[in-house]
């Protein structure tokens, strides 16, 4: 009798991890996946590739988007273009962190940009992940200073491809 109540709460044991944690778990694994993915191909300039870990929307980012995801990729890849034009690009990353927030995949990350032609160092730099099409991508980056504004190169990155009102 104790081996078969033994072996009952080991199952439910095993059970409650499986329902419970693999799931957050994988969650955060893909979304730091699809961070690093993002990050390494920003780094070597390599815009098209990294939009593939892009959550990318254009009415809210909860909502699936009405553009095609070729259409989008071109739009983002065009404006992260033109911001490296104009002297503000990735140069580096360090200190990928991810953790769920009540089993939302959310992470931060240091980043080493050239902004305007000077070098900077952004610490804390805040990750947004949406999921679509059963995976989870890189939808916003955010450096909160002191500052509501959000900075030229925050739009640039972020998923957000809506096209502008006319």
């Amino acid at each position: 009798m104790k081996k078969i109540i033994g072996i009952i709460a080991i199952v439910a044991g095993l059970s409650l991890l499986s329902a419970f944690v693999v799931p957050g778990l994988a969650d955060m694994l893909q979304s730091k996946k699809a961070a690093k993915h993002v990050l390494e191909n920003l780094k070597e300039q390599n815009y098209e590739a990294a939009f593939d870990g892009i959550h990318f929307y254009d009415v809210a980012s909860d909502l699936s988007p009405t553009i095609p995801y070729g259409e989008a990729k071109e739009i983002w890849s065009k404006r992260v273009q033109s911001l490296k034009e104009n002297g503000t690009y990735l140069v580096d990353y360090k200190n990928l962190y991810m953790e769920l927030d009540d089993t939302y995949p959310t992470g931060k990350v240091d980043l080493v940009m050239m902004i305007n032609g000077k070098k900077k160092y952004l610490e804390d730099v805040s990750l947004w992940f949406g999921f679509q099409d059963r995976k989870w991508g890189l939808g916003n980056l955010q450096y909160f200073i002191n500052t509501d504004q959000e900075e030229d190169w925050e739009k640039a990155l972020s998923g957000n491809v809506a096209k502008a009102k006319e």
